[in-house]
């Protein structure tokens, strides 16, 4: 996330804990479509997601005092809810086969179509090479896409990245690393070092 933007949802944040209402509903406006985008990859049934996110937001408007305590980075908290809620209510309802990404390694339904490969090459590619890229992405594990995901789709920085994929930062760098190793193997070798650099800019 850049840095005017975390500067302007701390403030909003700091204004809701204030008693600014109003405050709340930016902060909902901001992120609504962000979370529901990524908890539709995590699973199929959209009307779960939609009442995962509610419960979330609910959650937080109710116990604001509280969790001021709590929250460290207010995006990367509302990820995490999203994505405990979602694993919670899913496992209630035995639907396993419809979540990905909770601590292993293996492909799985994680599928996106990954538009920072539009927004950030300042490459000039073809179109069947974007495509290929995008088939790479989503032949890789779970967690790699998911980290992928969150870092390019996101820009998410890995301190708000770990908490929601229970990992550590260097857990994270790595988790990245070492997708881009394999993405990097699949690209054309004239292009793969400022395709691999232009990654770890961002």
């Amino acid at each position: 996330m850049s840095e005017l933007k975390k500067t302007n949802l701390n403030f909003l944040w700091k204004s809701f804990l204030k008693g600014d209402d109003k405050s709340f509903s930016l902060i909902y406006q901001q992120h609504i479509n962000g979370l529901f985008l990524y908890g539709s990859r995590l699973c199929t049934d959209r009307e779960l997601v939609r009442d995962c996110m509610q419960e979330v937001f609910v959650d937080l408007f109710l116990k604001r005092k509280k969790m001021s305590r709590e929250i460290v980075n207010l995006k990367s908290y509302l990820f995490v809810s999203l994505r405990n809620c979602i694993l919670k209510k899913m496992e209630k309802t035995r639907k396993l086969d419809s979540v990905v990404g909770y601590d292993n390694e293996n492909s799985g339904p994680f599928y996106t179509e990954y538009n920072f490969l539009d927004k950030y090459m300042e490459l000039e590619i073809s179109n069947e090479l974007k495509k290929k890229l995008h088939s790479n992405i989503n032949n890789l594990p779970s967690r790699q896409k998911e980290i992928i995901y969150l870092k390019f789709e996101e820009e998410m920085d890995y301190p708000e990245i770990a908490p929601i994929l229970k990992i550590s930062v260097e857990s994270a760098r790595k988790l990245l690393y070492r997708a881009l190793l394999t993405l990097r193997k699949t690209v054309d070798p004239s292009i793969s070092q400022t395709l691999f650099l232009l990654f770890f800019k961002k």
